[in-house]
């Protein structure tokens, strides 16, 4: 159809690496999938409790006819160089590389209302159209193997032929009848490394994620984070890339090279010190316009006490002492946390002083445990 392809030609020249279409019908074995993972308490708290709603395009829009998936790689000659990681001057975390650049909801939003507006000029008949960018009210994923933008990796993401898993996903819900593409070949075959890979056994055979397993999601969550976990985030200050970097798709791809995906600001964005001591305007200035900023800047600030634990650095004890007098609750008690994780038992004093004045709960308790770590030792 000459619509279709003219529409993919445009979201070439706009900028997406890529642009399927398939169709409108359900996913039935989606929703029994979601279901069972509900049920299992596998299943992320992001994903809307709707599934029938998120399974079925015709749910979201009743005239659908069709669906466009498009995707837009996010890796660049920057990440192949730059592991956020190499100045170890300073005390700093890794950001996934999702998270280098620009809002990718932003970003994306913006290339689909272009398409939308496109549509509008060029099809022959009125254009209802509902668009979706990872938050929007659809299985993204599901349509996207569907539509053959890739195949679905043993780690849940979908691998592109070219860009492997490093790509953005969004899309059109639409009443137009558009020329319909065909999925593409599974490749993974018998490899397992991603699996093998994750640090905590989130990935199961099968296709399966504990999401409450998984330190992608672990790390972008609210609240505090258990004992068991804080040790397995390592230097991980938002999201994992464990199971992308170890899979063979994603060791030679094309690269997308957008601007709005380059590192921006990881210096300051990653160094764990500063980030403790946030305020509402630092977070803004270095933040604001980043996939970061959906969460505030609490989670950001628990994680790097967190990392801070893990290195074991002395360098961090002063900025954690401070830690420990924090407004939020939620910095004082992983400040706690990370200060016996340091072991140096001159911050018992410290510690002391800080539970006789404390009267949050969570944050007491975890200052009890760290008196009785470091009056062990």
């Amino acid at each position: 159809m000459r619509l279709t392809a003219c529409l993919k030609e445009y979201a070439a020249q706009i900028g997406l690496d890529e642009l399927k279409v398939t169709t409108a019908t359900s996913f039935p074995q989606v929703e029994r999938l979601l279901k069972e993972l509900k049920e299992r308490d596998y299943l992320s708290s992001f994903v809307k409790n709707d599934f029938k709603l998120i399974t079925d395009p015709q749910e979201v829009l009743a005239s659908t006819r069709s669906v466009i998936v498009v995707a837009m790689a996010y890796s660049n000659e920057d990440s192949i160089v730059d592991d956020n990681q190499d100045d170890q001057m300073d005390l700093k975390g890794k950001i996934a590389r999702f998270a280098w650049g620009k809002d990718y909801h932003q970003v994306l939003g913006e290339k689909l209302e272009q398409l939308v507006e496109f549509l509008q000029r060029e099809a022959e008949q009125k254009v209802e159209a509902v668009k979706f960018a990872d938050t929007g009210p659809t299985v993204d994923r599901a349509l996207a193997r569907r539509a053959g933008i890739g195949w679905q990796g043993k780690n849940c993401n979908i691998i592109h032929p070219e860009y492997g898993s490093w790509i953005f996903l969004g899309g059109i819900i639409t009443n137009l009848d558009l020329e319909i593409d065909s999925p593409i070949e599974d490749k993974c075959g018998d490899c397992k490394r991603c699996i093998e890979a994750c640090p905590t056994g989130a990935l199961e055979d099968g296709y399966l994620l504990n999401s409450n397993q998984c330190l992608g999601y672990i790390t972008l969550s609210k609240g505090y984070i258990d004992h068991q976990d804080r040790k397995k985030i390592g230097t991980r200050l938002w999201g994992c890339d464990t199971c992308q970097e170890a899979c063979p798709h994603n060791q030679e791809v094309t690269t997308g090279d957008h601007a709005e995906f380059k590192p921006q600001n990881l210096a300051s964005r990653t160094k764990l010190t500063s980030l403790l001591k946030l305020t509402d305007e630092s977070y803004q200035q270095q933040f604001g316009k980043a996939a970061m900023n959906w969460r505030g800047k609490r989670p950001i600030q628990r994680n790097a006490a967190i990392i801070l634990g893990n290195l074991k650095d002395k360098r961090a004890i002063d900025d954690l002492k401070d830690g420990l007098s924090d407004p939020k609750p939620i910095v004082r008690a992983h400040s706690a946390w990370a200060l016996a994780e340091i072991g140096v038992v001159e911050v018992i004093k410290d510690l002391r002083q800080a539970l006789e004045i404390e009267n949050d709960k969570q944050v007491k308790e975890d200052l009890r445990l760290a008196l009785e770590k470091l009056n062990n030792k």
